[in-house]
């Protein structure tokens, strides 16, 4: 069947680079986009009249997570809870791991998100979980059913099953130690092939896999190595979060004398499948200066480039505590490839890239540094590069039929310029009129097809505030309780 979109603008690619076609047009058949431009010839089956809306290649969220997660709610401080476990408790919880979510809770956690995920405009998802677990790998039924949920929604996803080898503790002085355990590690990388045997390509290629060794500092430089191999060997992306934190870079210096970046470099764990999420503490970043280099060095940013490593950017939850990239100019200038992600709730991509270009203004001190273009490229085909798709990311004959279509007919949004410029600097997720992922339609006028999303957002709401009221986490109320 063939359904042709006429729009108001349309986002279309050149071979190169997106083109803005006004009064544009896209034709899909099946799961392919069949023709970009004006005055389709042919004869559709299905006319989708997108007047005064703009119609945009899918987003990509290179980094989400698929599950409730608390802390999201940390972002004016913590009362109580969140305290890092001693040496005893840590062996324990390692010998008898807590899982955070399971059985129906997990369920409707990653329903609730992965719902969020599309209403915010996302039609592929690189998937992270907040852990879930005390352990060095969460129970593999996590993933199992991310994968599960994904499929039944029809989001192209790309799931792992996250692992470690060390954990912290708090030791008798109060300061922070690691334990390292290589067997649970390497047994937890071989469930994560497991998982990516069984799942690579499943439901009409929906559902693809990435490693995820989860934290760089809670992974040792052996099954870093091991995964870099792994992954060479099954021909798939990794992805790590690194460089997220100062304790982190200085622990990093401590044991291996090196930026993490610079460690990466060495291992050979960097190439043109590797994402690395956040990299806020780089020899670039004023704050966390590398031995024996002058201040805001690009020596890590250079090797970023040079080896073709993504930068997952989520410059949200940071701008939240008071933290920033430095700085997404400087890696653009370098010629590292960035993809945009939203980490946490709210899934909102529209919001995330204006939070990525108006905070990459601050940190230059310039207007022009970044662009709203700039980072619209980001979400859409630095994130394809990441995940090594050209079928990804772009509206072109060949391309997977992943289509938003975002109203800019709201009062917020009505003066239109540039829609590029509206949607971004002006626009949120409540104007993603529709969204078709595969050619197949999992969002319109705003709602997700065989979802009560009123229903759904009490059940996530219950289980959010089971697990605060389980873990003991307080926050500090903005307003005195009448």
């Amino acid at each position: 069947m063939i359904t042709l979109i006429k729009g108001s603008w349309v986002v279309g690619y050149d071979g190169e680079r997106h083109r803005l076609i006004t009064d544009g047009e896209v034709a899909y058949k099946d799961d392919r986009v069949i023709y970009v431009g004006r005055n389709y010839e042919g004869s559709p089956d299905n006319v989708i009249n997108a007047k005064g809306k703009l119609v945009s290649p899918g987003l990509i969220n290179i980094h989400a997570v698929t599950s409730i997660c608390i802390t999201h709610f940390r972002i004016d401080g913590i009362k109580n809870g969140g305290t890092l476990a001693d040496r005893a408790t840590t062996m324990q919880n390692l010998s008898n791991p807590i899982n955070h979510l399971d059985g129906d809770d997990l369920k409707t956690s990653a329903r609730f998100s992965m719902v969020e995920l599309l209403k915010g405009g996302a039609t592929t998802v690189g998937e992270i979980t907040a852990f879930g677990t005390t352990g060095f790998q969460p129970p593999v039924e996590q993933p199992e059913e991310f994968v599960k949920v994904a499929s039944n929604l029809g989001l192209r996803s790309y799931i792992s099953h996250p692992y470690t080898d060390m954990k912290k503790f708090r030791n008798e002085k109060g300061e922070t130690e690691y334990y390292h355990d290589a067997t649970a590690g390497f047994k937890a990388l071989d469930e994560a092939v497991k998982f990516v045997e069984r799942h690579e390509g499943t439901h009409d290629d929906l559902i693809r896999t990435m490693l995820f060794p989860y934290m760089f500092d809670a992974c040792s430089a052996e099954l870093l190595k091991a995964t870099r191999d792994k992954a060479n060997g099954l021909d798939i992306p990794v992805h790590m979060h690194a460089a997220q934190y100062s304790g982190e870079y200085y622990e990093t210096l401590r044991r291996y004398g090196k930026t993490p970046v610079h460690h990466l470099h060495d291992i050979g764990f960097l190439s043109e499948k590797t994402i690395l999420t956040h990299l806020l503490f780089t020899s670039l970043n004023p704050q966390s200066q590398a031995p024996g280099l002058p201040q805001r060095d690009m020596r890590d940013i250079r090797m970023l480039a040079e080896k073709g490593a993504t930068l997952g950017h989520t410059p949200l939850v940071w701008a939240r505590i008071g933290l920033g990239l430095h700085s997404y100019a400087k890696f653009k200038e370098a010629g590292v490839n960035i993809g945009i992600g939203t980490d946490a709730w709210p899934m909102d991509m529209i919001m995330e890239m204006r939070s990525a270009v108006t905070t990459a203004k601050l940190m230059e001190g310039s207007r022009t540094a970044v662009t709203a273009a700039d980072v619209f490229n980001a979400a859409t085909l630095g994130g394809a590069k990441a995940l090594g798709r050209n079928d990804l990311g772009r509206l072109a004959p060949g391309s997977k039929a992943d289509i938003v279509l975002v109203n800019l007919r709201g009062f917020h949004t009505a003066l239109v310029d540039d829609p590029i410029k509206s949607m971004v600097y002006f626009g949120n997720q409540n104007d993603v009129d529709t969204v078709i992922v595969d050619g197949k339609t999992v969002v319109e006028n705003g709602k997700v097809p065989g979802v009560d999303l009123d229903k759904l957002v009490k059940e996530a709401n219950a289980v959010n505030q089971q697990w605060k009221a389980r873990y003991g986490y307080e926050y500090p109320d903005s307003f005195d309780p009448l």
